[in-house]
Protein backbone atom coordinates (compact mmCIF):
# COMPACT_ATOMS: atom_id res chain seq x y z
CA UNK A 1 0.00 0.00 0.00
CA UNK A 2 -4.19 -1.40 8.05
CA UNK A 3 -3.94 -4.61 10.08
CA UNK A 4 -6.75 -6.25 8.29
CA UNK A 5 -4.46 -6.79 4.97
CA UNK A 6 -0.38 -5.72 5.75
CA UNK A 7 0.18 -7.49 9.24
CA UNK A 8 -2.13 -10.62 8.32
CA UNK A 9 0.25 -13.73 8.56
CA UNK A 10 0.54 -15.38 4.84
CA UNK A 11 -0.73 -12.47 2.89
CA UNK A 12 1.24 -10.07 0.41
CA UNK A 13 0.60 -6.67 -0.28
CA UNK A 14 -1.39 -8.07 -3.23
CA UNK A 15 -3.48 -9.20 -0.90
CA UNK A 16 -2.82 -12.97 -2.31
CA UNK A 17 -2.90 -16.28 -0.20
CA UNK A 18 1.00 -17.04 -0.16
CA UNK A 19 0.64 -20.17 1.86
CA UNK A 20 -2.74 -21.99 0.83
CA UNK A 21 -3.53 -25.12 1.88
CA UNK A 22 -3.17 -28.35 -0.37
CA UNK A 23 -6.80 -27.91 -1.98
CA UNK A 24 -7.95 -28.57 -5.37
CA UNK A 25 -6.36 -26.12 -7.42
CA UNK A 26 -10.08 -24.39 -8.68
CA UNK A 27 -10.58 -24.10 -4.81
CA UNK A 28 -7.72 -22.38 -4.29
CA UNK A 29 -8.03 -20.12 -6.83
CA UNK A 30 -11.38 -19.36 -5.90
CA UNK A 31 -9.86 -18.38 -2.06
CA UNK A 32 -7.23 -16.37 -4.02
CA UNK A 33 -10.28 -14.31 -5.23
CA UNK A 34 -11.95 -14.40 -2.45
CA UNK A 35 -8.91 -12.83 -0.15
CA UNK A 36 -8.12 -9.91 -3.21
CA UNK A 37 -11.70 -8.91 -2.99
CA UNK A 38 -11.33 -8.80 0.50
CA UNK A 39 -8.02 -7.11 0.27
CA UNK A 40 -9.67 -3.93 -2.58
CA UNK A 41 -12.44 -3.44 -0.06
CA UNK A 42 -10.44 -2.92 3.59
CA UNK A 43 -10.13 0.73 4.41
CA UNK A 44 -6.02 0.73 3.27
CA UNK A 45 -6.73 -1.49 -0.18
CA UNK A 46 -5.71 -0.09 -3.50
CA UNK A 47 -9.28 2.25 -3.91
CA UNK A 48 -8.59 3.93 -1.08
CA UNK A 49 -5.54 5.71 -2.64
CA UNK A 50 -6.52 9.53 -2.35
CA UNK A 51 -3.10 11.59 -2.53
CA UNK A 52 0.39 11.46 -2.52
CA UNK A 53 3.21 13.63 -0.54
CA UNK A 54 6.88 14.14 -2.17
CA UNK A 55 9.00 13.57 0.65
CA UNK A 56 12.09 15.91 0.61
CA UNK A 57 14.82 16.95 3.60
CA UNK A 58 13.04 19.72 4.25
CA UNK A 59 10.37 19.13 7.29
CA UNK A 60 6.57 19.83 5.88
CA UNK A 61 3.21 19.10 7.13
CA UNK A 62 0.89 15.85 6.67
CA UNK A 63 -2.27 17.97 5.18
CA UNK A 64 -4.31 15.32 6.66
CA UNK A 65 -3.13 14.88 10.24
CA UNK A 66 -1.70 17.00 12.67
CA UNK A 67 1.51 15.67 12.25
CA UNK A 68 4.88 16.26 10.12
CA UNK A 69 7.43 14.67 7.95
CA UNK A 70 10.97 14.39 6.07
CA UNK A 71 13.13 12.23 4.24
CA UNK A 72 15.47 10.66 6.40
CA UNK A 73 19.10 11.47 6.22
CA UNK A 74 19.66 8.02 6.07
CA UNK A 75 17.88 7.53 2.80
CA UNK A 76 15.68 4.34 4.14
CA UNK A 77 12.74 6.25 4.73
CA UNK A 78 11.12 9.75 6.39
CA UNK A 79 10.85 11.45 10.14
CA UNK A 80 7.43 11.45 11.07
CA UNK A 81 6.72 13.76 14.13
CA UNK A 82 3.63 14.27 15.81
CA UNK A 83 2.64 14.69 19.39
CA UNK A 84 1.11 12.26 21.57
CA UNK A 85 -2.25 13.74 22.14
CA UNK A 86 -2.23 13.49 18.08
CA UNK A 87 -2.97 10.22 17.46
CA UNK A 88 -0.42 8.90 14.85
CA UNK A 89 0.26 5.13 15.14
CA UNK A 90 2.94 3.51 13.48
CA UNK A 91 2.16 -0.56 12.99
CA UNK A 92 -0.37 0.10 15.95
CA UNK A 93 2.65 2.06 18.45
CA UNK A 94 2.06 5.31 19.29
CA UNK A 95 4.09 8.19 18.24
CA UNK A 96 5.44 10.56 20.32
CA UNK A 97 8.16 12.61 19.36
CA UNK A 98 10.07 12.05 16.03
CA UNK A 99 10.49 8.13 14.63
CA UNK A 100 11.53 6.73 11.84
CA UNK A 101 9.40 5.08 9.04
CA UNK A 102 11.02 2.89 7.22
CA UNK A 103 10.68 2.50 3.14
CA UNK A 104 7.21 0.47 2.65
CA UNK A 105 8.06 -3.49 2.23
CA UNK A 106 6.53 -6.33 0.01
CA UNK A 107 4.65 -7.47 2.86
CA UNK A 108 3.03 -4.42 3.43
CA UNK A 109 4.33 -3.04 6.79
CA UNK A 110 4.92 0.05 7.96
CA UNK A 111 2.00 1.70 8.03
CA UNK A 112 1.03 5.08 9.72
CA UNK A 113 -2.35 5.70 10.78
CA UNK A 114 -4.62 8.23 12.06
CA UNK A 115 -8.20 8.14 12.92
CA UNK A 116 -9.60 7.81 8.90
CA UNK A 117 -6.29 7.88 7.29
CA UNK A 118 -3.46 5.73 6.74
CA UNK A 119 -0.28 6.27 5.17
CA UNK A 120 3.18 4.53 3.06
CA UNK A 121 6.82 5.96 2.67
CA UNK A 122 7.06 4.64 -0.58
CA UNK A 123 9.74 4.75 -3.23
CA UNK A 124 9.93 3.02 -6.36
CA UNK A 125 13.86 2.30 -6.50
CA UNK A 126 15.06 3.93 -3.55
CA UNK A 127 16.07 7.30 -5.47
CA UNK A 128 12.81 9.28 -5.00
CA UNK A 129 10.12 9.28 -1.86
CA UNK A 130 6.74 9.78 -1.42
CA UNK A 131 3.82 9.75 1.12
CA UNK A 132 1.24 7.85 0.18
CA UNK A 133 -2.20 8.48 1.72
CA UNK A 134 -5.35 6.20 1.89
CA UNK A 135 -8.75 7.57 3.42
CA UNK A 136 -11.37 4.80 5.05
CA UNK A 137 -14.08 7.22 3.68
CA UNK A 138 -12.78 7.99 0.20
CA UNK A 139 -15.10 8.46 -2.77
CA UNK A 140 -13.26 5.78 -4.54
CA UNK A 141 -13.79 3.20 -1.56
CA UNK A 142 -17.46 3.97 -1.64
CA UNK A 143 -17.67 3.21 -5.37
CA UNK A 144 -15.74 -0.08 -5.44
CA UNK A 145 -18.11 -2.93 -5.77
CA UNK A 146 -15.94 -6.03 -7.31
CA UNK A 147 -13.15 -7.11 -9.95
CA UNK A 148 -14.53 -8.94 -12.65
CA UNK A 149 -12.74 -12.35 -13.25
CA UNK A 150 -12.21 -14.71 -15.96
CA UNK A 151 -13.41 -18.77 -14.97
CA UNK A 152 -10.86 -20.70 -14.00
CA UNK A 153 -9.04 -22.64 -16.72
CA UNK A 154 -6.27 -25.31 -16.12
CA UNK A 155 -4.92 -24.79 -19.00
CA UNK A 156 -3.57 -21.26 -18.11
CA UNK A 157 -1.28 -23.25 -15.68
CA UNK A 158 2.03 -22.68 -18.30
CA UNK A 159 5.11 -24.30 -17.47
CA UNK A 160 8.02 -22.09 -18.22
CA UNK A 161 11.98 -21.95 -17.54
CA UNK A 162 13.73 -19.19 -15.86
CA UNK A 163 16.92 -18.18 -17.20
CA UNK A 164 19.04 -16.77 -14.50
CA UNK A 165 21.35 -13.51 -14.91
CA UNK A 166 24.83 -13.93 -13.37
CA UNK A 167 24.04 -10.16 -11.85
CA UNK A 168 20.67 -8.57 -11.58
CA UNK A 169 20.00 -6.04 -13.86
CA UNK A 170 18.97 -2.74 -13.14
CA UNK A 171 16.41 -2.05 -16.60
CA UNK A 172 15.37 1.70 -16.77
CA UNK A 173 11.05 1.23 -16.90
CA UNK A 174 8.18 3.09 -18.51
CA UNK A 175 5.44 4.31 -15.84
CA UNK A 176 1.64 5.33 -15.44
CA UNK A 177 2.92 8.64 -14.15
CA UNK A 178 4.71 10.05 -16.90
CA UNK A 179 7.59 11.74 -14.46
CA UNK A 180 8.28 8.22 -12.98
CA UNK A 181 9.45 6.69 -16.09
CA UNK A 182 13.52 6.31 -16.12
CA UNK A 183 13.18 4.79 -12.36
CA UNK A 184 14.19 1.23 -12.90
CA UNK A 185 13.42 -2.02 -12.06
CA UNK A 186 15.68 -4.89 -10.72
CA UNK A 187 15.51 -7.90 -13.81
CA UNK A 188 17.19 -10.93 -12.25
CA UNK A 189 16.17 -13.13 -14.80
CA UNK A 190 14.44 -13.99 -18.04
CA UNK A 191 11.12 -16.23 -18.23
CA UNK A 192 10.78 -18.54 -21.77
CA UNK A 193 7.45 -19.60 -21.86
CA UNK A 194 5.58 -21.86 -24.55
CA UNK A 195 1.83 -21.03 -25.84
CA UNK A 196 0.17 -22.37 -28.69
CA UNK A 197 3.31 -23.53 -30.33
CA UNK A 198 5.04 -20.27 -29.83
CA UNK A 199 8.16 -19.64 -26.89
CA UNK A 200 7.85 -16.32 -25.43
CA UNK A 201 10.85 -15.07 -23.53
CA UNK A 202 9.52 -12.14 -21.07
CA UNK A 203 10.89 -9.96 -18.54
CA UNK A 204 10.15 -10.56 -14.72
CA UNK A 205 11.31 -8.01 -12.25
CA UNK A 206 12.16 -8.50 -8.38
CA UNK A 207 9.61 -7.46 -5.75
CA UNK A 208 11.50 -8.96 -2.30
CA UNK A 209 11.52 -12.38 -2.44
CA UNK A 210 9.01 -12.29 -5.47
CA UNK A 211 9.44 -11.80 -9.22
CA UNK A 212 6.69 -9.94 -10.84
CA UNK A 213 5.86 -10.21 -14.41
CA UNK A 214 3.51 -6.93 -16.05
CA UNK A 215 2.11 -8.67 -19.32
CA UNK A 216 -0.36 -7.15 -22.10
CA UNK A 217 -1.89 -9.45 -24.63
CA UNK A 218 -4.73 -9.32 -27.27
CA UNK A 219 -7.24 -8.95 -24.44
CA UNK A 220 -5.89 -5.68 -23.14
CA UNK A 221 -7.76 -2.66 -23.35
CA UNK A 222 -10.97 -5.36 -25.37
CA UNK A 223 -12.00 -7.70 -22.36
CA UNK A 224 -9.28 -6.61 -19.66
CA UNK A 225 -7.17 -3.47 -17.97
CA UNK A 226 -4.93 -1.48 -19.85
CA UNK A 227 -2.21 -1.34 -20.02
CA UNK A 228 -1.37 -4.67 -18.80
CA UNK A 229 -1.88 -6.94 -16.23
CA UNK A 230 0.47 -8.11 -13.65
CA UNK A 231 1.58 -11.97 -12.39
CA UNK A 232 3.44 -12.24 -9.02
CA UNK A 233 5.39 -15.58 -8.04
CA UNK A 234 8.38 -16.60 -5.82
CA UNK A 235 10.34 -18.39 -7.83
CA UNK A 236 12.35 -21.88 -6.16
CA UNK A 237 15.56 -21.79 -5.01
CA UNK A 238 16.31 -25.77 -6.23
CA UNK A 239 15.34 -25.22 -9.76
CA UNK A 240 14.83 -23.41 -12.65
CA UNK A 241 11.31 -24.98 -13.98
CA UNK A 242 8.73 -23.00 -12.78
CA UNK A 243 4.91 -22.59 -13.70
CA UNK A 244 3.04 -19.59 -14.61
CA UNK A 245 -0.86 -19.53 -12.72
CA UNK A 246 -2.58 -16.59 -15.33
CA UNK A 247 -5.45 -16.88 -13.15
CA UNK A 248 -4.08 -15.12 -11.03
CA UNK A 249 -3.13 -12.44 -13.19
CA UNK A 250 -4.17 -9.40 -11.13
CA UNK A 251 -5.29 -5.91 -12.11
CA UNK A 252 -2.48 -3.80 -10.94
CA UNK A 253 -2.69 -0.75 -8.31
CA UNK A 254 -3.43 2.12 -10.98
CA UNK A 255 -6.17 0.46 -11.93
CA UNK A 256 -8.05 1.44 -8.58
CA UNK A 257 -6.72 4.92 -8.15
CA UNK A 258 -5.21 7.27 -10.04
CA UNK A 259 -2.59 8.30 -7.28
CA UNK A 260 -0.68 5.27 -8.06
CA UNK A 261 1.93 5.01 -10.89
CA UNK A 262 2.79 1.81 -12.23
CA UNK A 263 5.26 -0.27 -14.51
CA UNK A 264 4.04 -0.07 -18.13
CA UNK A 265 4.55 -3.79 -20.21
CA UNK A 266 7.84 -3.65 -21.98
CA UNK A 267 7.91 -4.66 -25.45
CA UNK A 268 8.44 -8.73 -24.84
CA UNK A 269 5.88 -8.57 -22.34
CA UNK A 270 2.96 -7.50 -24.93
CA UNK A 271 1.96 -11.10 -26.09
CA UNK A 272 -0.16 -11.55 -29.59
CA UNK A 273 -2.37 -14.03 -27.44
CA UNK A 274 -5.36 -14.21 -25.84
CA UNK A 275 -4.51 -14.88 -22.21
CA UNK A 276 -8.50 -15.31 -20.90
CA UNK A 277 -7.82 -15.98 -17.22
CA UNK A 278 -7.21 -14.29 -13.68
CA UNK A 279 -8.86 -10.49 -12.85
CA UNK A 280 -10.39 -8.89 -15.94
CA UNK A 281 -10.89 -4.90 -14.77
CA UNK A 282 -12.57 -3.48 -11.58
CA UNK A 283 -16.66 -2.94 -11.57
CA UNK A 284 -17.46 0.29 -10.10
CA UNK A 285 -20.58 1.23 -8.66
CA UNK A 286 -21.23 4.47 -11.00
CA UNK A 287 -19.05 6.20 -13.83
CA UNK A 288 -15.46 5.39 -14.37
CA UNK A 289 -12.76 5.66 -11.77
CA UNK A 290 -12.21 9.20 -10.45
CA UNK A 291 -9.15 11.32 -11.28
Amino acid sequence: MGESTRSAPGKSRTGEVEHAAAVAPVDEWRQWRDKRQEFLTSKTGWPALVSYQKLTPDRSRIEQIPAFVQLAESGNGALLTADRDAGVFVDGRQVDGTVLVERLGPEGSPVVSCGRFSFEVFSLDGKDYELRVYDEAGENRARFERVLTYDYDPLMVLPARLVRSSEEEEVPWEFTRAEDTGHSKRVPATIEVGYAGQLYELAPFRDGPALVITFADATTGVESYTPGRFLRFVPPNETDEVHLDFNRAFIPPCGFSNFYSCPVPPPQNRLPIDIRAGERRALWRSGPLES
